[in-house]
């Protein structure tokens, strides 16, 4: 199990933060822009920050949560106008309420999905979430592959009641139920996951496919067979999860460190974010074997698109930066950037889950703000 993040607030500040959840959980009706895609991860990785941020800037961070809660509000038409704060009734088994949903979500039935989320997701926990809905969504290319995010974060920001967030992701994941990672679903060989890393190492560089979309980035090395030459010798349906995972959140933070730094906000970004979050659902409701695919597929899309700096022998934990964590959670959670908040609050979960090498963790976080600081 992860360590889960209980940011301690004040009653005010608990009811403003509460607020902004009821805002943001409601999707909007027109099809998302990048700014209403990631809105309920952005919040979660702001609210997971705020324990992390100076305290003489507490304040400044819990106005810039109520601030994006107002824009966010201001985007659009919502979907609706239920508050998911009390829990709805259900005439099915939670069980029977994520099968429904699950097969609304592969018809691409927009409304049908977003009713079964009113009336499930407010009677169960983030744990419960995953269990239920984790393994059927997990390979899932829409929504920019970022569901994974929001349920990974569910289950380790936890100062307020916010399993309804995940209503937007899941009705983003109905508009293009084809896009899917499956080339795994039939790779049946027992493989070596130790052998993880020379993998990514043997990753070849294929530069981007006309776009830095999610999607094609992850067709071009699912559809050329580049993911399965590279990962089917490597799928076990058991094996050390917490070693994978440290493996890919290493390269993540070391290609933001060492490789094109023009890939630092966006590239770089999501090759720790994607894989760290499908990682951390391994064997909480999403199979091992599920989780290593899809998570090492994101890994190497980004590195066969992006990368231009091969990976070292062997990945050292390095020295610490000059700036501190409160200094990097400070910059981020006053900053306006979706992926600079969930980066840096990702590189903190990693350095929780990966003591040894927290120097690196830091220093990728660290090289982030100072890339946007110099962006202007």
């Amino acid at each position: 199990m992860h360590p889960v993040s209980t940011t301690t607030i004040d009653p005010d500040v608990q009811h403003l933060v509460q607020r902004a959840v009821d805002i943001v959980a409601i999707p909007k009706a027109t099809v998302e822009n990048s700014f209403t895609l990631h809105a309920p991860l952005e919040l979660l990785a702001r609210i997971g920050l705020l324990s992390h941020v100076a305290p003489a800037r507490h304040d400044d961070a819990v106005a810039v949560i109520a601030e994006f809660a107002e824009r966010y509000a201001a985007a659009g038409d919502p979907v609706g106008t239920l508050r998911l704060t009390s829990p709805a009734h259900v005439d099915h088994s939670p069980e029977q309420e994520a099968s429904r949903l699950l097969a609304a979500v592969r018809a691409g039935e927009l409304d049908e999905v977003d009713a079964l989320a009113v009336a499930l997701l407010p009677t169960v926990s983030p744990a419960e979430a995953v269990g239920l809905l984790g393994e059927g969504l997990v390979t899932s290319l829409a929504a920019a592959g970022h569901a994974p995010i929001g349920f990974a974060l569910l289950g380790r920001v936890r100062p307020v009641q916010s399993v309804a967030l995940l209503r937007g992701p899941l009705r983003s994941l109905a508009r293009r139920p084809e896009w899917q990672i499956d080339w795994h679903r039939d790779a049946r060989a027992a493989g070596d996951p130790d052998a993880l890393y020379d993998a990514l190492r043997a990753t070849p560089r294929l530069g981007r496919p006309g776009s830095d979309f999610i999607f094609p980035l992850m067709s071009q090395v699912q559809d050329a067979g580049v993911a399965r030459e590279v990962l089917a010798p490597v799928l076990a349906d058991r094996f050390d999860v917490a070693a994978a995972q440290r493996t890919l959140t290493r390269v993540a933070a070391w290609s933001m460190l060492h490789d094109d730094p023009e890939q630092a906000p966006y590239g770089w970004t999501h090759a720790l974010t994607m894989p760290q979050a499908v990682m951390s659902l391994a064997g909480a409701g999403v199979t091992p074997r599920t989780a290593l695919a899809v998570a090492g597929t994101f890994m190497v899309g980004f590195r066969a698109a992006h990368g231009t700096v091969d990976l070292p022998e062997t990945i050292e934990p390095g020295r610490a930066p000059d700036a501190t964590w409160t200094d990097v959670a400070t910059a981020a959670a006053l900053h306006e950037d979706a992926h600079l908040v969930k980066f840096t609050l990702a590189c903190r979960h990693a350095a929780d889950d990966d003591a040894q090498y927290e120097p690196l963790y830091l220093g990728a976080a660290a090289f982030l703000v100072d890339w946007w600081r110099n962006a202007g």
